[in-house]
């Protein structure tokens, strides 16, 4: 496949809406006008960045621009919507072109229009910035998959683990006490990795189970003793 398969459908889905169309003006892959109207087309094999930002470029000219590309052959709306929304913002078209020998056909996807400011979720933004604020040394890496994510709640059950492996059996108050979270209580009731134990009304200690998921967070269970024996060396 070629970007020169793509002109034929693309060039009849303007030419029967009574577009003067023609190939290769100015660098541009192909120009429609009528009337009043000015589009430019960019052929391309690949939806890529490189595509988009020649289309931001033709948008100098004062036209409306549309990128077309091979219709993609497992498409399906919800699949390509983050990146129909990118296009969107960029205020260009979208065409897609089926190839299918003398029954190819273009469609266009969506018209260039000029796009609403960005709706800002303010809820979701605090949501980011409390799970920010709420971790104490990055041991994730970026673009990973398949692996354990150390997200601000397991870490501050590895500060009230870590608490418990050093002072014994505690009460929620006495966890906060010791610089434990301030909603100790709601996580060592719910214990949602199983590592704490209520001993007896009001008093927890962390399992066997806890020690070992301890193991499995060094860095952080190495910086929570570290800390707790600091504060506890100034303390006596």
């Amino acid at each position: 496949m070629t970007e020169k398969e793509l002109y034929p459908p693309v060039h009849d889905l303007f030419a029967k809406r009574g577009y003067k169309v023609n190939a290769e003006v100015k660098d541009c892959d192909m120009t429609a006008v009528k009337g009043e109207e000015f589009i430019i087309v960019e052929l391309k094999k690949n939806l890529s960045v490189a595509l988009l930002a020649q289309g931001l470029k033709r948008q100098r000219t004062g036209a409306d621009v549309y990128v077309a590309v091979p219709k993609p052959k497992q498409y399906s709306f919800n699949k390509f919507r983050s990146t129909f929304s990118v296009i969107k913002k960029l205020e260009l078209g979208l065409i897609f072109v089926s190839l299918r020998g003398g029954h190819s056909f273009a469609e266009i996807v969506f018209d260039p229009k000029p796009y609403k400011s960005t709706y800002r979720n303010y809820q979701k933004r605090k949501e980011i910035m409390d799970e920010i604020n709420g971790r104490t040394i990055d041991t994730n890496t970026g673009g990973v998959t398949g692996t354990k994510i150390i997200t601000a709640y397991t870490e501050k059950c590895i500060h009230i683990a870590c608490i418990l492996d050093m002072y014994g059996e505690m009460s929620p108050k006495q966890v906060r006490e010791k610089g434990g979270a301030d909603n100790a209580q709601l996580i060592l009731s719910r214990n949602v990795f199983g590592w704490f134990e209520k001993v007896r009304k009001g008093v927890y200690a962390i399992t066997t189970k806890g020690r070992r998921g301890l193991l499995e967070y060094p860095e952080l269970e190495k910086y929570y003793t570290e800390l707790l024996l600091s504060k506890k060396n100034s303390a006596e």
